[in-house]
């Protein structure tokens, strides 16, 4: 606390002091104001914001892009084929209907509640995977879903849906066209203290991932040349917001890679009844493979 009562965030480091037979006599503490390095990392989620918000914009684009072309050319069969005209227009309202519902799926990926509520997980994976289906379209990413389990979690929905949009994004930028992208929700009991949790994997057989780049993909801006990621195409801050977010709900994301053979990005997250546990137990994830 300042002289005028505002609280500032600090790093308190506290080292002992001894003497010459190596008792200790003393402490020394340090005390350093890190409100400017909070702001600094306050600016750069706001910056991954804006890039995720512009990559779901060209996405959503793409996606109302074609039903909108389908009403255009059914409006105009219609007025030329008076007889047709009931049915061109009913599959024309249908049409409508599509882009009605990907603008409430838009609106749920900016909209968050003030608190955090339950959320299926499965549910807003496969909102994320339909957002992104033209790029999968156009690359032929084939995807294979299996979803075990009631894998509710508790948290903020938008978060969720930009954690698993940067993940999925990650993947994308990873692979060559044809290539195979393995998504699986699980609840399981497995962890050491017994704690009930949700596993969200994501694994692709793209380019991998270099093991002396794998220590630093968390960290903001790290970029490496041999890592075809979405570090490399976008901002450089999708992963380490995805990890940042994951803890911040009490739980963790890791990674497996083999150059080469592709990657397998594990989301570890408590479940609804577990949600206020301090923090969740590791886990290597060993019974991961990575698809060839």
């Amino acid at each position: 606390m300042r002289k005028d009562g505002a609280r500032i965030p600090v790093l308190l480091t506290v080292s002992p002091l001894r003497n010459r037979e190596g008792q200790i006599v003393g402490a020394s503490a340090i005390a350093r104001d890190i409100t400017a390095q909070r702001r600094s990392e306050e600016a750069v989620r706001r910056s991954e914001k804006l890039a995720t918000a512009g990559r779901l914009a060209a996405s959503i684009a793409h996606e109302i892009n074609n039903p909108l072309e389908a009403v255009l050319n059914l409006i105009y069969l219609a007025r030329n084929d008076p007889r047709q005209a009931d049915q061109y227009l009913s599959m024309a309202e249908e049409e409508v209907g599509r882009v009605a519902h990907l603008a409430q799926q838009a609106l749920g990926f900016v909209r968050d509640t003030a608190s955090p509520g339950g959320i299926d997980a499965a549910r807003v994976m496969d909102e994320v995977l339909q957002l992104y289906s033209h790029k999968l379209d156009s690359k032929q990413i084939r995807v294979t879903r299996r979803y075990r389990g009631s894998a509710q979690i508790v948290g903020f929905a938008g978060e969720v849906r930009q954690l698993l949009t940067n993940l999925l994004v990650n993947a994308l930028d990873a692979m060559d066209r044809n290539g195979a992208l393995h998504v699986r929700i699980r609840a399981t009991r497995r962890w050491s203290d017994g704690l009930e949790g949700v596993y969200i994997t994501l694994a692709d057989n793209g380019s991998g991932i270099p093991q002396q780049s794998l220590r630093r993909i968390f960290e903001p801006f790290y970029r490496s040349a041999s890592v075809r990621a979405a570090q490399i195409h976008g901002t450089g801050l999708g992963l380490p917001l995805a990890k940042s977010i994951a803890e911040a709900m009490g739980g963790m994301l890791t990674v497996e890679s083999k150059l080469g053979a592709g990657s397998v990005f594990t989301l570890h997250l408590p479940c609804v009844r577990e949600a206020h546990r301090p923090a969740l137990a590791r886990t290597s994830g060993r019974d991961v493979e990575i698809p060839q």
